[in-house]
């Protein structure tokens, strides 16, 4: 058993989830009071950041396992002089490799005590070229002083089946409308925009873990799939929580060299693609529904992004002056507003229940137009509210 230590419990039970399908039992440790008083069965520990070195050292002198840094992002070189003093045998990335984590487990102390595997102590002063980094194909992200060209816009939310795929490419037809350069990408691990555009995922997002920095517009385009709509897509790739932190710097960094608009369809987590997104995005837009649980834990989830967050209410059946005062509400619970109520669309869900490309109404790509004018992305006061909108009269179209 791997007892895995992580003081965020939501991403300890998500990796625990993902070590058992991939048929080891992991253990979640979140405090210190958690740790097991008996440890015959604990093979390795991994540790996320947050430890302190004394607990390292605990473990590794009680239970006899070897202790590993379970990192999100590639560590510096000089980094890894600190985590050998902190008692880390070695650094692996985030999530854990299962096949490379193996080799220190309990069974395997002898082998390292032999030399017959790499500690980390053993690379301080070098070059790491035998931690597991060199297993994983991520290539560092070192950001260029570039001036970014496209407007980003990150689509999120903190609960799946709001629509919050549908709405990305709603909005990614209603921005190719006006002739601009457009590119959608899947940030969502779960995700299925390549079977809702019907397009073969021939090409994923896993290809910007190891591109280079600077590419041309060709070469950008081999890692893109041009969908009916004109715009560009970029798939979820096989990475099971999704892109690394340097994987969707570089993806934004590089369609955002080449686009116009460049949308990110996020998952409803703090996945470490999502934070990325939200930090980079130029303009945020949360979807809920008139559900309350849709957005009940939103404020502090919105609080990652560095840029201004709006809220979009879709799939509102409720009648237009209640889920106006929904809105109105929502605004003043959450501190954020609500730009756009997007009614359910029956001629939308039967194309997708038919299998095909997912096309709005006409009222429902007004609703989409106005959602981005008054979040400021094509236009008009980036500070409009539901009260602006509503004199508008955008409700009863």
């Amino acid at each position: 058993m791997w007892l895995l230590f992580d003081k965020d419990p939501v991403r300890g039970d998500r990796t625990r989830r993902y070590l058992d399908r991939q048929g080891v039992a992991a253990r979640v440790v979140a405090r210190e009071e958690e740790i097991p008083g008996d440890g015959r069965d604990v093979d390795v520990a991994v540790f996320m950041e947050g430890w302190s070195e004394a607990t390292v050292r605990r473990v590794k002198e009680t239970f006899g396992v070897a202790a590993l840094y379970c990192a999100l992002d590639a560590p510096q070189p000089e980094r890894y002089a600190e985590l050998s003093q902190a008692g880390y045998d070695d650094v692996i990335p985030y999530p854990p490799s299962p096949e490379y984590v193996r080799q220190w487990e309990r069974r395997a102390s002898q082998q390292a005590a032999e030399g017959e595997l790499m500690s980390l102590e053993s690379l301080v002063g070098t070059a790491p070229r035998k931690t597991s980094y060199t297993h994983l194909d991520t290539r560092p992200f070192v950001e260029k002083p570039t001036p970014r060209r496209a407007k980003v816009i990150a689509v999120t939310g903190i609960k799946g089946g709001v629509g919050k795929t549908t709405l990305s490419v709603l909005i990614a037809n209603a921005l190719m409308a006006k002739g601009r350069r457009v590119v959608l990408a899947e940030l969502d691990p779960q995700g299925n925009l390549a079977g809702l555009m019907k397009q073969d995922r021939v090409v994923t997002a896993d290809r910007f873990e190891t591109l280079p920095d600077a590419v041309t517009d060709p070469e950008l385009e081999q890692n893109m799939l041009r969908t009916e709509g004109g715009w560009w897509l970029i798939p979820k790739g096989e990475r099971p929580l999704g892109l690394s932190r340097d994987g969707a710097g570089r993806l934004i960094h590089l369609t955002g060299q080449y686009a116009d608009y460049v949308v990110l369809d996020t998952h409803a987590s703090r996945l470490v693609s999502t934070l990325v997104g939200l930090q980079e995005a130029d303009v945020v837009l949360a979807v809920t529904t008139a559900d309350r649980t849709t957005w009940t834990d939103l404020r502090p989830f919105l609080q990652a992004a560095d840029k201004p967050a709006y809220l979009v209410m879709n799939r509102v059946r409720e009648r237009r002056r209640k889920a106006n005062d929904v809105a109105l509400f929502l605004t003043r619970e959450t501190g954020y507003k609500v730009v756009g109520i997007l009614r359910e669309d029956q001629a939308l869900y039967e194309r997708v229940q038919q299998g095909l490309v997912p096309m709005g109404s006409r009222k429902t790509g007004d609703a989409v137009r106005a959602v981005l004018r008054a979040a400021g992305v094509t236009g008009g006061d980036s500070e409009a509210s539901v009260e602006h909108v509503k004199r508008k009269g955008w409700w009863k179209r």
